[in-house]
């Protein structure tokens, strides 16, 4: 038999506190599974909320727009034109940091996006000297001049005592061949603001522009003195050393500057290799050269249409190195010659409409062109074109709201003779606009566009420096949907010594290439067919039966005493 031992009686007093203890324990589970699954609604008393843990605040914009301007100060544009674009994005309707961006997109050669920060400033915010300034600068340096004036004249209007607003108006003025009044607005706004160094730039610059160049590299290094960190300046006063003054010395050093603050420029190392190469060290301005192709092999100088492919060509050239020319050669002239694409600004779509007058084209959509991710190709997002009936102008408008009222939302004014209710219409219409500079292709994917009364939609381009070209029409599908392909065929012409240069270093080798140098040399004749075309000599090494006649001089007979 086996025992177990004998369990022991609770007490009455026992079993009810335990059962008691059991209930509590369970409806404080039922409470906290409740307000876990938000059962209950518990507020949260005010005294616990003050020492809560407290949510990480967004950044303010201003902060960020704080970070840009320091950047700017210490001469790192890439990162003060990251940490505008990140004050946009927190706070789109402040137009501090789009006007900041847009000063420094002109720096980095991005002059389309500049204009568009720029005009989006100014219809945020058109009682802003600061904003109409440089809104006036990058119309200048989109060579859209007329409106430039305008709006650096309505600048100086209003406020008169802004240096900056007479500083650009000095830069227009430049650009369009008035160097009086150039010079006379620079040293306006020199008077008003002897520290501002966008004024001493552009009396150096309306001195360049009149070949006074001892005088304006002083400016130019005026400039510098009050904003030391800027690499552009640097550019700027080494190509006067550089290309007018000779001082090849004190362009390298100007340039190297500009490399230090700006490592990943091409346009610097490019001019240093060229400083070299004038100066005869053409060991250094291959390496200098060879660098600038690895910081960005496409960059070619939109003025110029030179660029280190084709420098680098060049020493080969003159060092006898026909072979290293013939490889350098052939890419500088494609660069060259596809620059006209890689200045595409704008598209539209264009549609006829009756009015009492007649017929008129009118856009319906647009859209700017910008680098794609990939940084080869142009895209476009196309969207409709706002019209509104042109309001009745109010005497007490000032020139700044007029310019606001003509840049928000792109708004086209209708005349009173014009009845189009296109904004409703082309409402849902849309589409992207694709160019790949690199085969000349442009490609319209359109969608939802109604079929056109008359004639068929044309497609517009625009491009720097302020040409717009018609470039074919199309008729939408029965959806409303349209694929359209383009051809560019027309290319900007390279420098003329690239052409005959490479004729050139084909009739030099040891086992003259005459098939293959003919063609350049005959091009670069098409250019400039004057005897001082070097081409003719690379024709008497290879002859061409389609070369052009030989230019011969004229002989005129000196002029003879006349009998009385």
């Amino acid at each position: 038999m086996y025992y177990r031992p004998q369990e022991k009686k609770r007490g009455a007093l026992l079993t009810f506190l335990l059962y008691t203890l059991l209930t509590v324990m369970l409806g404080m589970l039922v409470l906290l599974v409740g307000i876990y699954v938000g059962y209950f609604n518990i507020e949260t008393p005010t005294l616990a909320q003050q020492f809560a843990p407290t949510p990480t605040p967004t950044r303010p914009a201003v902060l960020y727009v704080g970070d840009g301007d320091t950047y700017f100060a210490q001469g790192k544009l890439n990162e003060a034109i990251a940490a505008y674009q990140q004050a946009i994005e927190i706070d789109p309707t402040h137009d501090v940091p789009y006007i900041r961006q847009s000063r420094l997109l002109i720096f980095t050669r991005n002059t389309g996006r500049a204009l568009d920060q720029a005009a989006q400033a100014v219809a945020l915010n058109p009682n802003s000297p600061e904003n109409l300034a440089h809104y006036c600068r990058a119309l200048d340096w989109e060579a859209r001049y007329a409106e430039a004036f305008d709006v650096c004249g309505c600048a100086t209007e209003l406020y008169p005592t802004y240096a900056e607003g007479y500083a650009f108006l000095s830069e227009v003025y430049a650009d369009t061949g008035n160097w009086g009044a150039a010079q006379q607005n620079a040293q306006k706004a020199l008077d008003l603001n002897f520290q501002s160094m966008d004024a001493h730039h552009n009396m150096g610059y309306a001195l360049e522009v009149q070949g006074r160049y001892p005088e304006a590299v002083k400016f130019y290094d005026n400039a510098i003195t009050l904003a030391p960190n800027l690499a552009p300046l640097y550019i700027d006063a080494g190509r006067i050393y550089q290309n007018s003054l000779g001082d090849y010395e004190t362009a390298a050093e100007r340039f190297k500057k500009a490399i230090k603050l700006n490592p990943f420029d091409p346009e610097a190392y490019d001019l240093l290799g060229w400083t070299y190469y004038l100066n005869g060290d053409y060991v250094r301005a291959i390496n200098a050269l060879e660098q600038s192709l690895g910081v960005d092999p496409n960059y070619v100088n939109p003025f110029r249409k030179e660029s280190a492919w084709g420098h680098l060509a060049t020493v080969y050239y003159t060092r006898q190195n026909f072979e290293s020319a013939i490889e350098y050669f052939p890419k500088a002239i494609e660069l060259a010659e596809g620059e006209l694409l890689r200045r595409v600004r704008q598209v539209e779509i264009h549609t006829e409409t009756q009015t009492l007058t007649g017929p008129t084209s009118r856009p319906i959509l647009r859209g700017r062109f910008s680098r794609a991710a990939d940084g080869l190709n142009f895209v476009a997002p196309l969207q409709p074109v706002n019209y509104a009936a042109a309001p009745t102008i109010e005497t007490e408008q000032s020139c700044a709201d007029l310019l606001a009222q003509s840049i928000k939302g792109e708004t086209l004014l209708l005349d009173p003779t014009e009845s189009l209710t296109a904004t409703q219409i082309f409402s849902q219409s849309s589409g992207t606009a694709t160019l790949d500079p690199t085969n000349g292709n442009l490609f319209l994917d359109l969608q939802k566009l109604p079929q056109p009364q008359t004639t068929p939609y044309e497609i517009k381009v625009s491009f720097w420096p302020n040409r717009t070209d018609s470039v074919g029409f199309f008729q939408p599908q029965a959806d409303g949907g349209a694929q359209v392909n383009i051809k560019f065929e027309e290319k900007t012409l390279a420098p003329i010594e690239y052409y005959y240069q490479l004729g050139l270093a084909y009739a030099y080798l040891d086992n003259p290439q005459c098939e293959q140098a003919i063609p350049w040399l005959l091009k670069a004749l098409e250019i400039d067919s004057s005897g001082y075309n070097p081409a003719w000599y690379g024709l008497r090494i290879c002859p061409s039966p389609h070369s052009p006649p030989t230019p011969i001089p004229t002989w005129t007979p000196e002029p003879t005493d006349q009998p009385q």
